[in-house]
């Protein structure tokens, strides 16, 4: 964890320092926030499940990211997946440098190429979607009574979230952005 930047461990002057930092900088910041957000997911995927539901809803998510606001920091992989991340991102800016780099030529057969797989898909779907019908079931929402410690822990910050106060400006920021997330989708 002695990567991460000290902005992001103390969570302390981040506003202020975050518009000084250098171009690598906002991109270890960036990829902090993505593991962030694909651990929430995956928590919000396994508090579905143990709750024997199918579908993964709004409440899961704001549920998965209170639980993540609290154990973030003490994941032990959160330094590789970030460099992974810092990485991939660094690699799409260059393949997309490459690809600004086609020639009309290029562009032309891509442009046919993907209008025929658009073609073949339309057939594909079609036939598809004859004998299936599209259903937009809901399941209605249910706590997870498992005792897991995903579960658990979900089950704990949810109960105490209300309570619960930030002590520096990253958890401020966070706690604001989940507390946006319950208000637009009336969550509460």
């Amino acid at each position: 964890m002695e990567n991460v930047p000290n902005v992001i461990k103390s969570g302390d002057n981040l506003l202020e320092n975050i518009f000084e930092q250098d171009k690598d900088s906002e991109i270890q910041i960036m990829s902090l926030l993505t593991v962030f957000l694909e651990n929430a997911i995956k928590s919000a995927e396994i508090y579905t499940l143990h709750s024997n539901r199918t579908i993964i809803s709004s409440k899961d998510i704001s549920m998965a990211l209170k639980r993540e606001l609290f154990t973030f920091l003490d994941n032990e992989d959160i330094t590789t997946r970030a460099t992974e991340i810092v990485q991939e991102y660094k690699q799409a800016i260059e393949d997309e440098e490459y690809d600004e780099e086609y020639d009309e030529e290029d562009e032309k057969y891509d442009e046919e190429y993907e209008e025929y797989e658009d073609e073949e898909d339309n057939k594909d779907s079609e036939e598809k979607n004859k004998d299936n019908y599209i259903t937009n079931d809901t399941e209605e929402f249910k706590k997870s009574v498992c005792n897991c410690s995903i579960c658990t822990e979900i089950n704990n910050y949810t109960d105490n979230w209300d309570s619960w106060k930030p002590t520096n400006n990253i958890e401020t920021i966070l706690y604001n952005g989940i507390q946006k997330i319950d208000s637009e989708f009336n969550l509460k």
